[in-house]
């Protein structure tokens, strides 16, 4: 699932930094499908942490739709920068710092303000007692039969 676009990428790493991390020499202008790619690597990185916790893809409410469109430009963006040369101090911090908040989300540390699926039925307080019905036998009845 694709968390930001190109113009997300330009918009938060400015357009000029973005294309000259995906400059091609050959074309004389920037490789959109290199930028796509990196997109893409960024969100199959993001999915891999998420889908731990999370049904993928991810409906996310605006503010955590806001998050992730960040984390994934900071993954893309390192995946563009992905020479000795390319790579500096700012792309390298944004790029732990996303990974560190996904690893959170994954490990139940953070959270986000999720869309609930419509299967999903009523959601319940943190007060309410919950049922559990076993339609199944029991391992009590099973161990009472031994």
């Amino acid at each position: 699932m694709a968390y930001a676009t190109i113009a997300d990428l330009r918009g938060k790493w400015s357009t000029e930094g973005v294309n000259l991390l995906a400059w091609d020499d050959a074309a004389e202008a920037p490789d959109e499908t290199r930028i796509s790619g990196a997109l893409d690597a960024g969100a199959a990185i993001m999915d891999s942490y998420l889908g731990r916790r999370y049904k993928l893809p991810v409906l996310a409410q605006p503010d955590a739709a806001i998050l992730l469109r960040g984390l994934c430009c900071d993954l893309a963006v390192g995946q563009l920068a992905n020479t000795p040369a390319a790579r500096n101090e700012i792309i390298i911090a944004a790029e732990k710092a996303a990974l560190a908040f996904l690893r959170d989300l994954s490990e139940g540390k953070a959270t986000l303000n999720i869309i609930p699926s419509a299967e999903a039925g009523t959601p319940i307080g943190p007060d309410e007692p919950v049922l559990i019905d076993d339609a199944g036998d029991s391992l009590r009845r099973r161990l009472r039969r031994l």
